[in-house]
């Protein structure tokens, strides 16, 4: 998710990932890694991002907690269940 968002801000920005990463002193490939989707990023990569886009993150507390769904449990057949 926070990847999806930086790579936007990036694009609006119009930068590329090789400017961004040798003014960052990184690995471009590491950094396009680090913003693909399903990826993890480390939070120290996270926020010398911010920080060189000119972001700041700010933690807000929800008016409404929504808890998450659990998956229902599949039960087993058991020998002789039909």
């Amino acid at each position: 998710m926070i990847g999806a968002l930086l790579r936007g801000i990036i694009k609006k920005k119009r930068l590329t990932y090789r400017k961004i990463a040798s003014d960052l002193g990184m690995d471009h490939g590491n950094l396009y890694h680090s913003l693909a989707n399903g990826a993890n990023p480390k939070w120290k990569t996270i926020e010398k991002l911010l920080n060189y886009l000119g972001y700041d993150v700010r933690l807000m507390e929800r008016k409404e907690v929504k808890p998450e769904k659990s998956k229902p449990s599949r039960s087993r057949r058991q020998k002789g269940d039909k």
